[in-house]
């Protein structure tokens, strides 16, 4: 095969498995896999490679032939252990890019009339098709053909290939399921948005739009909507929002920094006073106050980022302003999570929820409950 063909078949190869797999592909692997669809061709003087390592390329053929040596799985079996040192580098998966590529060339070849000695040095030859009439002779029109197939299917992979087929089928199928799984598979390593067409479960309304997401719950996801955190899922009891379509649309990277308060003796509004102004934070946990107090029934039904259930106030992605109801109230026992979500270059605000403030003097009628 021609040089073409092979970065070609190369590149369907790289993007499907990146579609496959839904690994990230960038340049640098797509230029490694490239680049290795042409070593094994270093065994031909004539060829790109064997030009540019003239004293090894004719070395190679005069003492194993063309389509020998380098084109058996020894070969590739040696490049492999090559390169191994690549395995303990971050960028892992350039490993594969430049044995998929290689092994892309060596497959490839199997379509040409002589075939390859997969088992060098067995003299066995592997063609396929095995019938000679359907295998191509290199530069043929046959294989003309075949190298604008490969590059009209790397055009069609490209677009999915950082999102993977499945994701792609999603957003095709605006299937709610499949995006939640997606957001669940990345959750707390990307900012996402889901656009969505969606019926308030209570007033029937339509909802459209892009909407931040916040996290899960009950088999739903939580989206930011109209400055109110609202879960949209299929169960009509339980969500405030029914996805007819939706699509996670991926953003920028996020990191996130949580940290673990104790509550024990400390009001709400003490705990209000602790998060940043200037942060996208939430909060999550449960604490039991020292006073009862009792929630409508469609309170406990539907989501909502703060709620009481008798004396236990249940904060799930809770911000500042869902936490201002029950600035007053004092806790008995608990403790919370505060994530704060930071965008590339933040710095996290280092602070001691245990000195930062002094804590809030316990009540008389709170002691018993300590």
């Amino acid at each position: 095969m021609n040089a073409g063909t092979h970065v070609a078949f190369a590149s369907v190869l790289y993007l499907g498995g990146a579609a496959l797999f839904e690994y990230r592909p960038d340049l640098t692997g797509w230029a490694l896999a490239a680049t290795a669809s042409l070593l094994p061709d270093i065994d031909l003087p004539t060829s790109k490679v064997g030009r540019a390592l003239w004293f090894l390329s004719s070395r190679l053929e005069r003492r194993f032939g063309h389509r020998t040596l380098t084109h058996s799985f020894f070969a590739l079996l040696m490049l492999g252990l090559l390169i191994s040192p690549l395995f303990g580098f971050e960028r892992s998966a350039w490993w594969w890019a430049i044995i998929g590529g290689y092994w892309s060339h060596i497959w490839i070849d199997m379509l040409n009339l002589r075939g390859a000695d997969l088992f060098w040095p067995s003299p066995a030859r592997f063609v396929m098709p095995g019938n000679r009439r359907y295998r191509m002779e290199v530069g043929s029109k046959a294989e003309m053909i075949l190298l604008v197939c490969l590059i009209g299917f790397a055009l069609l992979l490209y677009p999915v290939s950082g999102q993977g087929f499945r994701t792609g089928l999603a957003h095709l199928l605006g299937n709610f399921d499949m995006a939640r799984e997606a957001f669940i598979k990345h959750a707390g390593r990307q900012w996402y948005r889901l656009r969505t067409d969606a019926t308030d479960n209570l007033t029937l309304e339509r909802v459209q739009g892009e909407f931040p997401v916040v996290g899960v719950w009950k088999n739903a996801l939580i989206i930011e909507q109209a400055g109110r955190l609202r879960a949209i899922g299929h169960n009509l009891d339980a969500h405030n929002l029914r996805p007819l379509h939706v699509e996670l649309i991926e953003g920028e990277a996020l990191n996130v920094v949580a940290r673990r308060v104790e509550m024990r003796g400390r009001s709400i509004g003490w705990l209000i006073a602790q998060l940043e102004t200037d942060r996208t934070l939430y909060v999550s946990g449960e604490l039991r106050l020292g006073r009862r107090r009792e929630a409508p029934i469609e309170d406990l039904m539907r989501y909502r980022p703060a709620w009481m259930s008798g004396s236990t106030l249940i904060l799930h992605y809770a911000r500042r302003e869902d936490l201002e109801p029950y600035r007053s109230q004092v806790v008995a026992e608990g403790e919370v999570f505060v994530q704060v979500w930071l965008r590339a270059g933040e710095v996290p605000v280092t602070r001691s929820t245990e000195t930062a403030i002094r804590p809030d003097p316990i009540p008389e009628t709170l002691k018993p409950f300590l």
